[in-house]
């Protein structure tokens, strides 16, 4: 089951709202200043982080307690864009033309990139977080690394797109691990499909009108682009044209979209594929039946929408207890160093690698258990623990892969292991 998230400019009545999509009822709201543009995001099922507008503050709320702010962190300017990787490890933040990289665990500001001329418009990860893709004010859409983002302290983007001639407007990243591609539309009314393993341009679709935001479902089959007149475009990827350049007018749209009267500035997919929703200028966000291209539902508001997207119906949304999984501590202001300290580098290893327990004690045991010259002794016998419950983990396994595939026949004799030694710290 899933609900609607939304914000908008006016904040008469709250900064977020959690809506039922087809009936529009409110479950929850969340108060305290306004959100901006591409500043609202969930947090692993727990949070809701977003920046304020016109504000150098970012406000942090728990799901589950209604108009009340968690925390309150100060920045040293305001910030436009703030988006979570979908692993909930890290936060990227566009402060002006400068993106920002903070650790949600630690709230160390890890990154800090300027490759942009102009303000930042939006930024997106890739599904397995290991890219994400930042567009400018000034036509430029860069492909970032985490990880050379992460270890390097002078950083270049993987891939520089310089052929949007105006703003980029909206981003959006596919969920493909394959062959993720990037969509970037603008106000040069063109709409460009890239693919991030390449660099190559594959499609330029050019629209009438400015452009202001575009997602694509699911499955990938659709395309839907928001324009500045309030039109909702529907482009079908499954029938690309012959040759890169595509034009695309009211006629030759298979399936377009009409009600808002000014810009749609926020489109997202439900997870079943049925419903598109929409957040405009006029005030209203609107639930669309993708089939029929019908307006299901009309979700009124007092100002611009500035944020509306689906999400899962998250546990926090139903119960008084809170036990969140993930941990988010203050941001950092500033960088106090040209890179990452030792423990903090280990923690993104772990983090981005996520290499299996055993493997990562016996290759970084120093990092890992603090080690010091007083301590060298400890961490020998640490070493011989773990070399012996790694032996009787392989004696366990090839005594239960024998059993399963060979039965009552195994004749293989199993070296016995004192439990005195062993205890009950076995590892499974």
């Amino acid at each position: 089951m899933e609900v609607v998230i939304t914000s908008e400019c006016s904040g008469q009545l709250w900064n977020t709202c959690i809506w039922e999509p087809l009936t529009g009822t409110t479950l929850r709201t969340f108060k305290g200043g306004i959100s901006g543009s591409q500043s609202l995001c969930v947090v692993g099922g727990d949070y809701l982080i977003a920046s304020i507008k016109d504000k150098p503050i970012i406000q942090v709320w728990a799901l589950n307690r209604q108009d009340q702010i968690t925390t309150k962190m100060i920045m040293p300017g305001i910030i436009q864009v703030l988006v979570i990787s979908p692993c909930n490890n890290f936060c990227v933040g566009a402060l002006s033309e400068q993106l920002l990289v903070w650790q949600l665990s630690t709230g160390k500001l890890v990154a800090s990139l300027r490759r942009h001329y102009q303000n930042v418009s939006d930024v997106k990860f890739t599904a397995d977080s290991s890219r994400f893709v930042s567009a400018g004010a000034e036509g430029l859409v860069l492909l970032w690394s985490l990880d050379t983002v992460l270890h390097s302290k002078e950083c270049e983007p993987d891939s520089t797109w310089s052929d949007h001639s105006l703003p980029v407007t909206g981003l959006h990243v596919t969920k493909s691990l394959i062959q993720p591609l990037a969509f970037s539309v603008s106000l040069d009314q063109t709409c460009k499909i890239r693919d991030l393993n390449t660099g190559r341009t594959l499609f330029n679709i050019q629209f009438g009108q400015p452009l202001r935001s575009v997602v694509v479902d699911h499955a990938e089959e659709s395309c839907y682009v928001g324009s500045q007149e309030g039109k909702i475009y529907r482009i079908d990827l499954l029938d690309p044209p012959r040759g890169v350049e595509q034009m695309v007018d009211e006629t030759a749209s298979r399936k377009m979209f009409v009600g808002h009267e000014k810009a749609v500035t926020c489109l997202s997919v439900s997870m079943d594929g049925c419903h598109l929703l929409s957040g405009s200028d006029d005030e209203s966000a609107r639930v669309w039946d993708m089939a029929s291209g019908q307006c299901v539902r009309i979700l009124a508001h007092r100002g611009p929408l500035t944020n509306a997207f689906f999400a899962p119906r998250y546990k926090h949304l139903d119960t008084d207890k809170f036990h969140p999984r993930v941990i988010i501590n203050t941001f950092e202001k500033k960088r106090h160093d040209g890179q990452l300290n030792a423990d903090s580098d280990t923690n993104v290893q772990l983090l981005m690698r996520c290499p299996p327990l055993m493997e990562s004690l016996e290759c970084q045991p120093n990092s890992l258990l603090g080690k010091s010259e007083g301590q060298a002794s400890s961490d020998e016998m640490m070493q011989n623990e773990l070399s012996h419950l790694k032996y009787v983990n392989r004696q366990l396994y090839a005594y239960a892969v024998d059993k399963i595939l060979n039965g009552d026949t195994t004749k293989k004799n199993i070296r016995q292991v004192n439990k005195k030694n062993v205890g009950e710290r076995i590892l499974f």
